[in-house]
């Protein structure tokens, strides 16, 4: 007979639990349902979006830089507007309303010139950051809330689990694009554009994703707009400048942003060029780090027992410790080995994150809140991407340190810059925050821990 279960078995069965009962909630699944297909089309698009800004602008790499520039610039002002809306409207009705609009706005990129793909590519964006502070908003209130670190991983695993099949689905697509027939309907569309297979495959995604959450049992009566909008917007950020762990969080989720963005940067180069390996090495790598980030999903019930704050700014720091090892060690099968590890902490950091900003927010104003934490998403991916790879671009050219090129300088800075971020949220959290709740099941302790 077993008188003692170990903890490591009990943090297991706990995590599996956990997911068990957050998947069983009926409108919980539904949202996770929707948001696994729409997010399967939108890597899909993705994809689609950047072939198709590089044929039609006959190969110019600036215009691909172009799209993928539209997509980091609308969080600047969307994103808060969003979550303002997410506080005053049906957040069940924004998130079918956006689902249907971008639906409709997918459906037509194959039928314009670059100018409209360049639109329709801001406008989407914009359209997704009034989708997500509504979705994350809701995340609270369809699941239960002991399984809240669950659920946010399983929103994150279906955000971002299906990247590989995407980018399979979307050769696929490609290729069934210039086999249609003539006899067939817009034959001539498809064999001109060859990604419309791939932007219609997305907008009916869309139309599914409305469908299951026009059927989620969110009741919520509309708040008046009592407040301006100026005053609404700045709410968001000022709630979390006052509150001193959600102002930790803010530090720690920019830099651990920051650090997707340097991988997003420098990582095929850094693969090819510092590593002298294939096409091939790059996606063994990029698969690798998502399977890492499932094993970090899978860790989390275990690893929060320590103390949330705790734990996310160990992952937010081990960020930062990976990206200075893949810098310093320039060895294939190392970078292998550690990219399952930084996958693994960077979705533990984003689903402590998350969970953090839910619970520690009044419904009232979580809208806001998450408006502005999409924002800081989006902010931290921007400078990785924009600032370091300009960094490490000038770096390639002068060669400063030597034998370390553009792709390590600017991987070493990046990962300095979230190690020093981590620290400054470490010392932001008041003594309280590390504080580990001892009441299974119970409601969690003061301040973000």
């Amino acid at each position: 007979m077993i008188d003692h279960v170990p903890d490591h078995i009990r943090s297991d069965q706990a995590a599996a639990g956990g997911f068990r009962a957050a998947i069983r909630a009926p409108g919980f699944r539904r949202l996770v349902v929707g948001q696994a297909v729409s997010s399967l089309g939108d890597w899909v698009a993705t994809l689609a979006f950047i072939a198709a800004a590089f044929a039609l602008s006959r190969g110019n790499q600036t215009a691909v830089a172009v799209v993928l520039v539209l997509r980091l610039v609308p969080p600047i002002f969307a994103a808060p507007v969003g979550g303002v809306v997410a506080d005053r409207r049906s957040r069940r009705t924004i998130m079918v309303t956006c689902d249907l609009s971008r639906a409709a706005l997918i459906a037509i990129v194959p039928f314009g010139g670059l100018g409209l793909l360049y639109a329709l590519a801001f406008v989407h964006e914009c359209l997704s950051l009034f989708f997500l502070p509504a979705r994350d908003a809701s995340v609270p209130l369809l699941a239960p809330a002991d399984s809240l670190e669950e659920a946010n991983g399983l929103i994150l695993a279906s955000s971002y689990g299906s990247i590989p099949i995407a980018a399979a689905l979307f050769g696929l697509l490609r290729v069934a694009a210039s086999h249609i027939p003539s006899a067939v309907p817009f034959a001539t569309l498809f064999r001109r554009h060859p990604t419309a297979f791939a932007f219609f495959f997305d907008s009916a995604t869309f139309v599914f994703s409305a469908a299951m959450i026009a059927g989620l049992p969110l009741r919520r009566d509309r708040r008046p707009a009592a407040t301006p909008l100026r005053t609404d917007l700045a709410e968001g950020m000022r709630f979390i400048a006052r509150h001193p762990g959600l102002r930790s969080l803010a530090y720690g989720l920019t830099v651990a942003m920051l650090g997707g963005g340097v991988l997003f940067a420098v990582g095929i180069g850094y693969v090819k060029e510092t590593l002298r390996a294939s096409d091939a090495a790059f996606g063994w790598l990029s698969s690798l780090w998502g399977l890492g980030m499932g094993l970090g999903l899978l860790l989390v019930r275990r690893v929060v027992s320590r103390g949330r704050a705790r734990v996310f700014v160990v992952a937010v720091a081990a960020c930062g410790a990976v990206l200075i090892v893949m810098a310093l060690v320039p060895v294939l099968w190392l970078a292998f080995v550690i990219a399952v590890g930084f996958g693994a902490a960077f979705s533990v950091a984003i689903v402590v994150a998350l969970t953090l900003a839910q619970e520690e927010t009044s419904d009232d104003v979580r809208g806001r809140v998450m408006g502005a934490v999409q924002m800081l998403f989006r902010v931290g991916l921007g400078l990785g991407a924009l600032g370091i790879g300009a960094l490490a671009r000038a770096a390639s050219r002068s060669r400063p340190f030597g034998s370390l090129d553009g792709n390590q300088i600017g991987m070493l800075t990046g990962g300095a810059v979230i190690i020093l971020g981590a620290l400054a949220a470490a010392g932001a959290i008041r003594p309280s925050a590390w504080v580990v709740p001892t009441s299974p099941g119970g409601p969690p302790a003061p301040g973000p821990a």
